[in-house]
């Protein structure tokens, strides 16, 4: 991609749009870098989905170790030799350097399994496989590059995780429920053009599991999404009215569940109200001469 492309890219995608309803009450610079996290995520996946970087074997898995040094600070010749990476390490940097060496680790560790579950589906994708739904979901909820968003936005919106025994099963699930609506929200707006490029999508495995039509497939995703909302709903609401933890953590959870909540509507926003997979324009190419 030039650079060129990926500004005409940026400018359909709108990412400031899902940063600005992430973070409604927060200063431009908190807006910025999370808009430019988003950017960076959505732009690394289309380099993987749109343009076939991993159909040869061994490929991909060159690129992401550019990405996964950028954030221990080591392997500048990787960096350098990768564009990628050398803009990974510039947000890592700026985003990292006020944060605790327990988020840190968590960054890592959830940037590191998106990119390992990456390498996986490409290579199932590069053998020609289809899974099962009950398989696609799994692996789904772990593309969708939610939870490093999440920890992006623990310092943008100011908003820490609470690690205690009496909420850790429920944010887990809170954010599980978090990463299915925004991935299968994702997969209905980009049905077309996956099954156009002969991806798997959960509209397409949904079909294909029950034999239905794609219409039917959709129908029965959208339901999905919705039983999936409602159980969110039910999680949030626990979370607010737990009970038993310490002054401290018992007013960061309400705050952590509303970061969580307000980055869910404001992915579903985005995708509803922007071109995220909407074609860019076409390279114009060179001026023509003047006779």
């Amino acid at each position: 991609m030039t650079e060129a492309r990926h500004q005409r890219r940026l400018a359909v995608m709108r990412v400031e749009v899902l940063a600005e309803c992430a973070l409604p009450r927060a200063d431009r610079a908190d807006v910025s870098l999370t808009a430019q996290w988003a950017a960076f995520i959505c732009l690394t996946d289309d380099l993987i989905d749109e343009h076939g970087l991993g159909a040869v074997p061994g490929e991909l898995e060159r690129f992401t170790a550019g990405l996964r040094q950028a954030l221990v600070g080591e392997g500048p010749a990787l960096r350098a030799a990768n564009p990628h990476a050398a803009a990974l390490a510039g947000l890592w940097e700026r985003t990292a350097e006020t944060m605790s060496d327990r988020w840190r680790e968590r960054f890592r560790q959830d940037y590191g399994d998106f990119l390992d579950v990456t390498e996986q589906e490409v290579a199932l994708r590069r053998d020609g496989v289809r899974l099962p739904l009950a398989h696609y979901l799994r692996l789904r909820r772990r593309t969708i590059t939610l939870q490093p968003m999440l920890n992006v936005l623990e310092r943008t919106r100011h908003a820490p995780l609470v690690e205690h025994p009496l909420v850790d099963d429920r944010l887990r699930e809170l954010q599980e429920a978090a990463a299915d609506i925004a991935g299968w929200a994702n997969d209905l707006a980009s049905a077309v053009g996956d099954a156009a490029a002969g991806h798997d999508n959960l509209v397409t495995v949904l079909a294909r599991e029950a034999g239905c039509t794609t219409a039917v497939a959709v129908e029965r995703v959208t339901a999905m999404i919705e039983r999936r909302r409602a159980g969110f709903d039910a999680t949030a609401q626990a979370l607010r009215t737990a009970s038993g933890l310490p002054d401290g953590d018992a007013a960061a959870v309400p705050r952590y569940v509303d970061l969580v909540e307000a980055y869910k509507s404001a992915a579903l926003h985005w995708l509803a109200a922007t071109g995220r997979f909407v074609p860019p324009p076409a390279d114009p190419g060179p001026a023509p001469e003047r006779p």
